[in-house]
């Protein structure tokens, strides 16, 4: 079963998929970061990215930043329908994990999908494309 991710004004953003990774997953069906021992938050590009504990997700400096519907401090939306899932990219080499924040009360500043999508893997582009003439 999904577990929906929401941002701290209680709006639906990514959900975390029972795969054999964890991986989370935005709305638009890309997945962009992955559980890693339960409590580690990996982008597929390797970075570290934050912690996940107690249903809460905190950035590197242990500041919330998303939350599940338990765990929301305002009262969730509605879940939009799903689009249908993109194959999830290979999983890069990991970043070393920075040592453990105390993890606070306070909310982060970033925005929710922003802070997933730097684990996002840019897509591939042929080198016909990147030749510049």
């Amino acid at each position: 079963m999904d577990r929906t991710l929401f941002n701290r004004d209680g709006r639906p953003v990514a959900y975390l998929h029972e795969d054999y990774h964890g991986s989370i997953f935005l709305w638009d069906g890309h997945a962009v970061a992955y559980l890693y021992d339960d409590k580690h938050v990996y982008g597929f590009n390797g970075r570290h990215l934050g912690w996940f504990a107690d249903d809460i997700l905190y950035t590197n400096d242990g500041a919330r930043i998303g939350f599940t519907a338990s765990t929301c401090p305002v009262p969730p939306d509605k879940e939009p329908a799903k689009i249908e899932r993109r194959a999830v990219d290979q999983i890069r080499s990991r970043w070393s994990a920075p040592p453990t924040p105390k993890l606070g009360f306070h909310h982060a500043e970033q925005d929710l999908e922003d802070f997933l999508r730097r684990g996002e893997i840019p897509p591939f582009k042929p080198q016909s494309e990147l030749d510049v003439r």
